[in-house]
């Protein structure tokens, strides 16, 4: 865990209009604005809203875990 004894774990959603990957990519990217010492995801259920027979956005929830500073 690389110089962290201790990891927290939580749990985000992540929205996007362009496919399963990218929520994920979007949950991690500003969860690090706020979250030092990101050391991995876990990536959980993926839903979506659909919109006139067509999906029309993207979720997909995930674990994002970080050590925690002694």
């Amino acid at each position: 865990m690389s110089q962290h004894d201790v990891a927290k774990v939580i749990e985000i959603v992540g929205s996007s209009t362009d496919g399963w990957a990218e929520p994920a990519d979007a949950a991690v990217r500003v969860a690090s604005k706020s979250i030092k010492h990101i050391t991995g995801v876990q990536v959980g259920a993926m839903t979506a809203q659909v919109q006139d027979g067509k999906i029309h956005t993207y979720k997909t929830t995930v674990k994002i875990a970080f050590g925690v500073d002694a």
